[in-house]
């Protein structure tokens, strides 16, 4: 059975519950649910983030609008994301899209160390394949805009496959400013733990993510671990202390 998007939209834009439908907690800036009809889908409603919004998406596009045009960048450049089934604007002016579903899990739930049901080896082998995918995604001049290890979605194959979300802040580069480059990898190392993320899986993720970028040398490899784990404990946001420069003292 099809799903009547007319009568949903209609009564998820006054806050009403369709059939079949859930809410799922998100952040303060958006509004989601989930069909768990025939085919499992996500509603997601943006909503401004101050008064200036709707304004400056004028010029800039609504971030459903940027959502969309991110994930046709994306696309072009060999990167999964969910498929759009709906988009639009509510008579408020908020922005909305209804996607497929991705993969049901996310990166941390596979690599980290923390179900013993995963064997090591292949933890170690999903670790290589995230970092590659990140150093490919720098590569092709993509910064996510909120690169918690979480925004990406993740099926458990021999390699893995992942799909990114939460896209609508993503921007695209010639060349990806050095700031922006650090700002992604400190997103990344902001929920791993050194108890579960241990300093040997650091160094396979940065040797790995850098080969796959392939945009430094040796020494410049070696400065921008530092920087990275400087920045992440200026802001207190390193899982564990143990071992915090053996990505940076270890030789590339």
């Amino acid at each position: 059975m099809s799903v009547d998007f007319k009568t949903a939209l209609a009564k998820l834009e006054v806050n009403q519950l369709p059939e079949d439908w859930e809410w799922i907690r998100s952040s303060t800036m958006a509004k989601v649910a989930k069909y768990n009809g025939s085919e499992e889908l996500y509603f997601k409603e943006f909503l401004p983030r101050n008064a200036m919004e709707n304004i400056k998406a004028m010029v800039r596009g609504s971030r459903s609008e940027r959502w969309i045009k991110q994930a046709n960048i994306a696309k072009k450049e060999g990167f999964e994301v969910p498929e759009v089934v709906a988009s639009g604007t509510f008579s408020n002016k908020n922005g909305y899209l209804v996607t497929a579903s991705g993969p049901r899990k996310e990166v941390p739930d596979f690599l980290l160390r923390n179900d013993p049901t995963i064997d090591e080896t292949q933890r170690q082998k999903w670790i290589v394949s995230f970092a590659r995918y990140i150093g490919k995604m720098h590569k092709a001049g993509i910064v996510h805009g909120d690169l918690r290890p979480g925004n990406i979605l993740m099926e458990p194959t021999e390699e893995g496959r992942f799909v990114m979300i939460d896209i609508e802040r993503n921007s695209y580069h010639k060349k990806i400013p050095m700031k922006l480059v650090k700002k992604n990898l400190v997103q990344l190392a902001k929920k791993l733990s050194f108890r579960e993320f241990t300093a040997k899986d650091r160094i396979t993720f940065f040797n790995t993510y850098n080969e796959a970028y392939g945009r430094f040398d040796k020494q410049e490899r070696k400065a921008l671990a530092y920087d990275v784990i400087n920045l992440v404990k200026e802001q207190n946001y390193w899982g564990g202390w143990g071992n915090v420069s053996s990505v940076a003292d270890k030789r590339h």
